[in-house]
């Protein structure tokens, strides 16, 4: 699954845990039983006439009515770009004005150099004057301290701590933690599933921390997480092989259909003909696609001899 994907499925799922886990304060103060998530909030009416569509943008209910409604915005960031300030205050003023309730901006940086969690603004000023303060929060992923996060009660956090600096804790055991801290979540399939996903892509191994992370499974308290590993490698390969037989499916279909189209442009050939030439053979049998054949077939009904379908005269050129 590509990360911008899997992130957006994950902020879904886990919408809650990731308010919690940064912004305990704003959390606090959201319903989160009256959450509904606008889909494909697409924006067609931005000045340089592009399309973009937002991330993950959420309508929550205050619990204390005060505003009754607001949005939650959130944007996924491989890169730190320059412009990217602008975009989140153009997102920022087409909801405003779109939806009329307050709106929450958050970005999720995957890349480092945004200092953790931090507050980020845009800015214009005419003739020397600040004419506008536009301030969204933000999260550098890669700039928190993996072991703060690893140990916290959040299951989120353990699936996040992936793509954070790394501390204490070598790349094996904070892979076997991560995944033990997700086992132990209480979390349904599906969720546990994401953050296995995540774990999985985000901390890679070198063969030799890979060999530490299989003596790590074989110790006592990893035995779930043994089970799980295996589990989720067997659904990759499950996956490979369902992929490649769709593959050989596909590739079966095209076959058959050459070879019919071969098999009857030969008959065709035979009646017209009688024997054909070993040109005309030739061709016939080295057409390897279906368009080469409707091509070779079109040529046999306007020809009076083999000769002219092939171009040779006698056998030679």
């Amino acid at each position: 699954m590509p990360q911008d994907q899997l992130f957006k499925e994950l902020l879904r799922a886990f919408f809650r845990e990731f308010l919690e886990l940064f912004y305990p304060d704003v959390a606090a103060r959201l319903d989160f039983g009256r959450v509904t998530f606008l889909d494909k909030e697409t924006f067609t009416d931005l000045p340089e006439g592009s399309r973009r569509e937002a991330d993950l943008v959420a309508q929550v209910y205050s619990l204390d009515g005060q505003p009754e409604l607001i949005l939650v915005h959130v944007e996924v960031q491989t890169q730190r770009r320059s412009e990217f300030a602008y975009r989140m205050f153009e997102y920022y003023v087409l909801l405003r004005l779109r939806h009329k309730v307050p709106v929450f901006p958050v970005v999720v940086y995957l890349a480092p150099g945004a200092g953790g969690v931090v507050e980020e603004r845009y800015e214009e000023t005419l003739f020397g004057r600040n004419v506008l303060t536009f301030r969204y929060q933000a999260v550098g992923l890669p700039d928190l301290p993996s072991d703060d996060y690893l140990e916290q009660d959040n299951p989120l956090g353990a699936g996040l701590s992936a793509l954070m600096r790394p501390g204490r804790t070598g790349p094996a055991l904070r892979k076997a933690l991560s995944l033990r801290r997700t086992e132990e979540s209480g979390l349904d399939e599906a969720r546990k599933s994401l953050l296995v996903n995540l774990i999985d892509m985000y901390l890679r191994l070198n063969a030799q921390e890979e060999t530490e992370f299989r003596q790590l499974l074989g110790q006592p308290g990893f035995e779930e997480v043994k089970q799980v590993v295996t589990s989720f490698e067997q659904r990759g390969i499950e996956q490979g092989i369902e992929q490649g037989i769709e593959r050989g499916i596909e590739r079966g279909i095209h076959e058959g259909i050459v070879r019919g189209k071969r098999d009857t442009l030969l008959k065709i050939a035979h009646s017209k003909f009688g024997e054909l030439t070993a040109d005309l053979s030739a061709a016939i049998e080295g057409a390897g696609t279906a368009e080469e054949l409707d091509l070779l077939l079109e040529r046999v009904m306007d020809a009076a001899t083999p000769a002219d379908v092939t171009g040779r005269q006698d056998g030679t050129a």
